[in-house]
């Protein structure tokens, strides 16, 4: 870091991609949970109320993280290869 500038990578990383795209799966799923439960408002099955939502609230918090994860703009810290010059080797 001799430059004391990091430089911001040019692409995400699959991995990036790869949490965006489950983040937006995981907030759907936990829409459709939480609409679910919503229906169930008539009735009286606490476990089934209790299931959906909890499992909403999961989902869409782990669809939070994961898409904050996938929306980081990191930096590239690969270390640039120094172009070191060779000296010359003195025989006697």
């Amino acid at each position: 870091m001799s430059e004391g500038k990091l430089t911001q990578r040019k692409q995400k990383h699959i991995l990036q991609r790869f949490a965006k795209v489950i983040g937006v799966i995981s907030i759907i799923i936990a829409l459709v949970c939480a609409g679910y439960l919503l229906t169930l408002t008539d009735s009286e099955d606490k476990v089934m109320k209790a299931f959906y939502g909890s499992i909403s609230f999961f989902c869409f918090m782990m669809g939070l993280v994961l898409q904050s994860i996938g929306n980081a703009n990191l930096p590239d810290l690969t270390v640039p290869k120094d172009k070191v010059k060779q000296a010359p080797f003195d025989e006697k």
